[in-house]
């Protein structure tokens, strides 16, 4: 695989520096290195769609190409695809695809089959933490998706409501079973299904949106269960949350977000929230403290007076998981608390893909935390309960292109294993970056991170890269 990568990579760079924009062939190639501690720190690593390592000194490249929709294409039928590799040399080798998929739409309407980056929930993009249920920290996953990308008008000609919505099911590999009858399956899946409303037009100063996503992680329940149910059946009480011997077929996780943005003449406020619900604390209010608050205000357009150093976004997110329906799981008084958030009382790994959070990075895996707060190899993680407040900024100063993130948190460990007192950690991320050509294709970058306190090791890194993109005539 690494020869037929070096040979898209060299063939990207080797494309013309036009940017035609009648072009929707589209072309990235990036090299970066990066000298660092034992671990890779927090920020540097996560949110990256599992293409940064977590361990020791690197050097990475990566390349790709995508076929993307004509927005000035009246036609109703539309094809998409794209290619992005990377290889990683360092401690731990690897060599991996992040995209590799097609798709094609039907007016609004996209199916989609293959694995490709994606971004779940009413957040931030830039600048978040990442969304509760599935951010951007893992790697993408093989399925398939039928959606519509973007808000689609429920009335025809006027788009003062309109919805959007995702079904799609992919493949997680094999898996480790710490419960059961079995120690292992070959096959285990992902069922996502998503649905957002948005009210106001996009000429409306104010829209609100509200929507939920839902997601389980099943499979081998005929192999774990003695009686367990055959494929079929167990697909169908994973999509409508069915009951099944006093709990439900799959690891099932999800957010009900809110969300409302105030379009000003220069600055654009958006505010939003995502609520988390596992096992149905969140239909009785008992965990309705835990999710994601977000605030964040971006300039809208930037004028020729503006000052030479320009504050373009601003974000600010707390995060709040401690709660969990409360420290009681009771079956006779049907009291279910102790979520106990992204372990799985028969999947070894949790909420995670290839050793990777799928949900928000702050709860992560124990390979990742010092090694005196380990616990039993059954657990993915053992701090869910956590409080994290976070800042992150992006700035510009002539050609100079600034962004920072900054993250305290405390953490409390789990129900069954608190840390007492409570451990605190901070995370910290400065990067640079500057066109180096006329055309302005052809980016260099300077990245500092560095973890400080009692969660992950004192951990720091400098990681230098050179990106190269644009349309292919």
């Amino acid at each position: 695989m690494r020869k037929y990568f070096f040979l898209l990579l060299f063939t990207v760079t080797c494309c013309c520096d036009a940017y035609p924009q009648d072009s929707t062939t589209f072309f990235s190639a990036t090299l970066s290195g990066a000298a660092s501690s034992a671990n890779v720190p927090f920020w540097m690593n996560v949110n990256e769609y599992g293409s940064i390592p977590t361990k020791g000194s690197f050097l990475s490249a990566r390349a790709s190409i995508h076929k993307i929709y004509n927005p000035n294409n009246p036609r109703f039928f539309q094809w998409s695809g794209g290619i992005e590799g990377i290889v990683n040399a360092g401690k731990n080798s690897s060599t991996f695809f992040t995209d590799l998929f097609i798709a094609g739409k039907a007016g609004p309407v996209e199916l989609s089959i293959g694995q490709r980056r994606e971004f779940m929930g009413l957040a931030d993009s830039l600048l978040t933490t990442g969304s509760i249920a599935m951010s951007t920290n893992y790697r993408p996953y093989p399925k398939i998706q039928i959606s519509t990308p973007q808000f689609v008008s429920i009335i025809p000609g006027n788009d003062i409501i309109s919805f959007k919505f995702s079904y799609s099911d992919g493949l997680l590999g094999s898996a480790g079973v710490h419960y059961g009858n079995v120690s292992h399956v070959p096959e285990i899946y992902m069922h996502q299904k998503s649905l957002y409303l948005k009210l106001g037009k996009r000429s409306h100063m104010l829209n609100v949106y509200a929507g939920f996503n839902h997601q389980a992680i099943w499979g081998g329940e005929d192999k774990i269960f003695t009686g367990g149910l055959k494929k079929g059946q167990a697909y169908e009480y994973v999509v409508f949350g069915k009951p099944w011997l006093a709990s439900r077929v799959g690891n099932h996780l999800g957010t009900i977000d809110v969300a409302a943005e105030w379009k000003g003449r220069k600055w654009m406020l958006f505010l939003y929230r995502q609520s988390i619900y596992e096992d149905g604390s969140l239909a009785n209010l008992s965990n309705i403290a835990d999710g994601l608050n977000g605030i964040r205000l971006k300039r809208r357009r930037q004028r020729e007076k503006d000052p030479a150093l320009k504050l373009n976004t601003i974000l600010f997110e707390f995060v709040y998981t401690k709660n969990q329906g409360g420290s009681i799981f009771d079956f006779k008084t049907g009291t279910f608390g102790r979520d106990n958030y992204f372990n799985h009382y028969v999947y070894d790994q949790g909420w995670s893909y290839k050793s990777r959070t799928l949900g928000t990075p702050l709860i992560s895996p124990q390979n990742v935390i010092r090694k005196n707060l380990t616990s039993s190899g059954t657990l993915y993680t053992t701090n869910n309960q956590i409080i994290a407040y976070h800042l992150g900024t992006d700035l510009s100063w002539k050609k100079v292109y600034l962004l920072f993130k900054g993250t305290y948190s405390m953490n409390f460990g789990t129900y069954t294993s608190e840390y007492n007192p409570y451990l605190h950690q901070t995370s910290l991320l400065v990067k640079a970056e500057t066109t180096i050509s006329d055309k302005k294709n052809d980016r260099i970058s300077l990245v500092l991170a560095a973890d400080m306190g009692q969660l992950y090791p004192n951990n720091a890194a400098i990681m230098v890269g050179w990106r190269k993109s644009g349309f292919i005539k």
